[in-house]
């Protein structure tokens, strides 16, 4: 790409720009200054398209953030790639022009040119199935081994042709993504009764899956909790796992499994002592990181790293694990439906004698009808794994999309340390008002006061300054809740219908880890009395769980709020909601989507506002029965059912989860708030 395509104005037209596959994946030379604030580009629009008035108070706006954090202009080739391969987010098509995404823990957005450049090259290439000796085999063959390439280079694993022992090289196996990566490990790996697969609290359901095989194989599961008070620091508590971790050092001759968390998906803790401290002077493995002390008492380690590695360096010369698993479309959006498993040889012949099945491309002879089968796998171990034909299409965007990630990588840290920063701290300010703009307080003794929104997850603490440090501890993830006038938390669903609403995309759950938004929650405890106290079944729904949750924590007097606004019904009412509300950065974000967030955040805390929100909401979701009705002091009242479009209003319909019964709702006419 010529460094004209980078430079401070806005992209021309891509469709009549010309790529060639090699000249994308290198950003320019730094330049001696950042380019000049485009207002343009941060002017914030309404839900229709057209521009706020206000244009100064967006510049000066953006002109604190910079005198707070001016560090973030060494990130500026990152706004220049936002312009130039994200320019679909200021030209969004149906309701909003602007695009505020921060969900990029679900799934990174993929630059513009990463897709021009495959669909080019599909464009002029034959590829054909891998099985084969034809030239469109051999070329599909030749991108797949270059994409392996690309894959261990990046995460520091080159093979070492060299050693007489090849054990400790990686290869790459393909999956679906990286719960397909973790699958594999866990459904061959040898678990038996003298095992222990040992994981933390704080861990993604696909981790959390393997624990099946385990508990098949006999093994005893032993979950490290997450460390700080009440486990509400996330990650795993480094001490307690140092015990656990010899308390059931595996017996010689067999095989026990430690599972980390590189990033947490929720609580944003990075694992702790993942790395060896690099100025300690001791040469004791329980000084060193986690994974050394673990391989030193005989354990298997797998690195669950969907999370860490779209935003951080990982070195497997470093970091000595056995297995990673990583999902593509998170690292940089594209392709879907492609991860990988970087494993040890060694280390994957043993899981070889443990595979449950077999499947096309995975073996050499089978024996039919009989029981005589032979693996592939001699030469190239992965092929034993990688079951049926690979996504050979797509294997070749895996190598562009790893170099392009590469040249961008050292400046994500700085630049989402400061994004994240300053968001947290503006979030903090945020105060419930009136229609006068006048503080609303109605908050019990001893909470924030007016606080709109409270995040919950770890906050980086360490103030990145220069390109290439690193925060070892945290990533860039908030998991908050929004609260109302009272203290009491406004429903998932409503937040997620309103960020929708103004063109704002994150995500609202448990996140596939409930440990995580258990201990943000602080409901750790209820819920495992609900598993002590039997009330646990096959085929419970969420929404049963949270009763019975709710259940044990009215028991123990733990309610301290209703986790659910008051103007719902008397069935959802002081409800638990087993999750938060997560907002996410990554490659694409700037400074324009945490301007976004915030003037969002402020209108849930405008009374008038919210209100407005709140009955666009209802109404998308249930059909009003009754009439609005005028009462004494000059408020509007509203009685009897809104029943949902499923049960029509059947009140004895006990099915219909979705139906909202209010039972009482009002507003206060002169300042726009619930009575």
């Amino acid at each position: 790409m010529h460094l004209s395509q980078y430079s401070d104005e806005p992209p021309t037209s891509p469709s009549t720009t010309t790529f060639s596959k090699n000249s994308q994946l290198t950003p320019p030379p730094l330049l001696p200054c950042s380019p000049p604030f485009h207002l343009a580009y941060y002017t914030p629009t309404n839900a229709d398209g057209r521009q706020i008035p206000g244009d100064s108070a967006v510049e000066a706006a953006y002109d604190v953030f910079l005198k707070q954090f001016p560090q973030y202009r060494l990130t500026w080739i990152l706004d220049t790639l936002r312009r130039t391969d994200y320019t679909r987010l200021s030209r969004n098509s149906s309701q909003h022009e602007v695009e505020t995404y921060v969900d990029y823990m679900g799934g990174s957005l993929y630059p513009e040119s990463l897709i021009r450049v495959h669909t080019e090259f599909l464009a002029n290439n034959v590829l054909g199935n891998t099985h084969s000796i034809s030239a469109s085999s051999q070329l599909s063959l030749k991108h797949a081994e270059e994409a392996r390439r690309a894959v261990l280079e990046f995460f520091d694993a080159s093979p070492n042709s060299d050693l007489d022992n090849d054990s400790d090289e990686y290869t790459v196996i393909f999956t679906p993504n990286a719960s397909g990566a973790l699958k594999l490990v866990g459904e061959a790996y040898q678990f038996s009764k003298n095992s222990t697969f040992i994981l933390s609290t704080d861990s993604h359901n696909s981790v959390n899956g393997i624990r099946e095989f385990a508990r098949r194989g006999g093994a005893n599961v032993v979950y490290v909790p997450a460390g700080g008070q009440k486990g509400k620091e996330g990650a795993f508590d480094l001490k307690e796992g140092r015990r656990i971790l010899r308390r059931n050092k595996p017996p010689q001759g067999t095989s026990s499994l430690l599972a980390l968390t590189g990033l947490s998906n929720i609580t944003n803790a990075k694992c702790p002592a993942l790395y060896s401290p690099s100025t300690s002077s001791s040469s004791s493995a329980e000084d060193g990181s986690i994974v050394t002390y673990a391989r030193s008492l005989g354990y298997h380690t797998l690195l669950d790293a969907a999370a860490l590695a779209p935003t951080s360096r990982i070195s497997l010369a470093h970091l000595p694990v056995d297995a990673l698993a990583v999902s593509f479309y998170k690292m940089f959006g594209f392709p879907t439906g492609v991860g990988a498993l970087v494993i040890r040889k060694g280390f994957l012949r043993q899981l070889k004698r443990g595979r449950p099945w077999f499947a096309g491309g995975t073996v050499d002879v089978v024996q039919v009808p009989g029981k005589v089968r032979t693996m592939k796998g001699v030469g190239e171990e992965f092929e034993g794994f990688e079951d049926g034909t690979i996504n050979y299409l797509l294997l070749p965007a895996i190598t562009s999309g790893l170099h392009l990630l590469s040249a961008y990588l050292p400046f994500l840290p700085l630049r989402l340390n400061c994004l994240l920063r300053y968001l947290v701290t503006e979030l903090g300010r945020i105060q419930h008002r009136d229609r006068e703009g006048r503080l609303i307080n109605k908050f019990r003794e001893g909470e924030t006061e007016g606080e709109v929104c409270k995040v919950l997850s770890r906050v980086p603490k360490k103030v990145l300054k220069t390109v290439g440090e690193t925060d070892e501890e945290a990533g860039a993830v908030i998991s908050c809740i929004f609260l109302d006038e009272a203290g009491e938390t406004l429903p998932l669903a409503f937040i997620a219908h309103s960020a929708a609403h103004e063109g704002i995309s994150l995500r609202t759950g448990c996140m596939c880890n409930p440990g995580g938004a258990a201990a943000l929650l602080g409901i750790q405890e209820s819920m495992k009395d609900v598993e002590e106290g039997g009330m646990m079944r096959d085929g419970m729904t969420l929404r049963e769980f949270e009763e019975e949750v709710e259940r044990e924590r009215k028991r123990r007097g733990m309610l301290h709020s209703a986790n659910v606004s008051r103007r719902v019904s008397e069935e959802q009412r002081g409800r638990t909601e087993l999750g938060l509300v997560r907002i996410s950065l990554g490659l694409g974000s700037d400074w324009s989507d945490i301007w976004r967030i915030l003037q969002w955040a402020k209108r849930i805390g405008d009374s008038v506002e919210r209100k407005e929100m709140w009955q666009r909401w209802l109404g998308q979701q249930a059909e009003p029965v009754d009439e609005w009705e005028e009462v004494e002091g000059g408020a509007i009242r509203r009685r009897g059912v809104i029943s949902c479009v499923p049960c029509k209003g059947n009140e004895e319909d006990a099915t219909c989860v979705q139906r909202i019964s209010l039972v009482e709702e009002a507003w206060d006419t002169t300042i726009g708030r619930a009575i």
